[in-house]
């Protein structure tokens, strides 16, 4: 059977639109389960700390964003590709999507394209020492410490949110307000971040990692998460005075999610658990719009 010219154009064309489509969902698959704890909460603050903002540099904020993510976690599931086997499956590499040769050719391109982005938009200062903090993450292995694993994660998360921001305000620096938002998202993580460690205990001790997740009686780690989460409402609520719809909603989350955590202790009720702790989180890095609000004129009624 001979084919023409034009059809065999068009299977070629056919070819690489469909491997490239597989590529990019392969690379979306690495920051997956990052969506709702790390991408959402993050995007939603920078855009209330830049608002307003336009199309183009909000397309820039999240290319921003993500390229930042996708740099640690490809090299994070290279290095966890074992814990990974036991508690993580679905995850491209271990799924047998991508190959770990592939993986880290992903990596060095995916950092030089964070580090290129970066350098378009001047900040690099916020991108060199979160390369510094990912590689002694990964590659160092300060991850197996429970202290230095949040600790290490605030970095990300102030990066993340400082960063973006910056594009969203098309590259002017952060605001009195940002920054106070930026630390307190930092601070949340490096008290609270031990919240994702409860579903994952079976991965962590198979490699050696001890967290407060581990620590026996049960209700050690769960009762002091809990404390830090009510206390953080109370604090956010304080100083960022929403309406008091807003903060009950943030109350009944952090106390419905910490209910889950102190009732059911099973990795599987865990990982539902630290489910309502990320919208928990999200709410509370809403927050600042209020403020912002307020600055402008706005008239919000607060709970006081």
């Amino acid at each position: 059977m001979k084919y023409s010219p034009l059809s065999t154009l068009t299977n070629y064309v056919y070819a690489i639109i469909c491997k490239s489509v597989q590529m990019m969902c392969t690379v979306l698959l690495f920051s997956k389960s990052d969506l709702l704890p790390v991408i959402i909460p993050s995007l939603g603050m920078s855009c209330v700390l830049a608002m307003p903002t336009d199309l183009r540099a909000f397309i820039q904020g999240i290319i921003w964003l993500e390229l930042h993510v996708l740099s640690f976690e490809v090299q994070n599931q290279i290095i966890g590709f074992e814990e990974d086997r036991l508690s993580k499956p679905t995850r491209p590499i271990v799924s047998g999507r991508i190959s770990l040769a592939d993986a880290q050719n992903l990596y060095y391109v995916s950092l030089g394209l964070t580090f290129t982005h970066s350098l378009y938009h001047g900040t690099l200062h916020f991108t060199i020492p979160y390369f510094i903090a990912i590689v002694v993450y990964n590659e160092g292995g300060l991850s197996k410490n429970w202290f230095m694993k949040s600790f290490l994660g605030a970095i990300g998360y102030a990066v993340y949110i400082s960063g973006t921001t910056v594009v969203f305000d098309h590259n002017q620096p952060l605001s009195q307000i940002s920054a106070v938002a930026v630390f307190f998202s930092a601070t949340i993580h490096t008290t609270t971040g031990h919240a994702q460690d409860f579903r994952d205990r079976a991965g962590d001790a198979a490699i050696g990692r001890f967290t407060l997740a581990h620590v026996e009686p049960q209700w050690v780690g769960r009762g002091s998460l809990t404390a830090l989460v009510l206390a953080w409402t109370a604090v956010l609520v304080y100083y960022w005075e929403p309406p008091l719809p807003v903060s009950v909603i943030l109350s009944l989350l952090g106390a419905f999610s910490m209910w889950k955590y102190c009732r059911y202790h099973s990795e599987e009720a865990d990982r539902d658990a630290y489910w309502w702790y990320s919208v928990w989180l999200v709410t509370a890095h809403a927050l600042p719009v209020f403020r912002r609000l307020s600055e402008a004129g706005v008239q919000i009624p607060s709970i006081y």
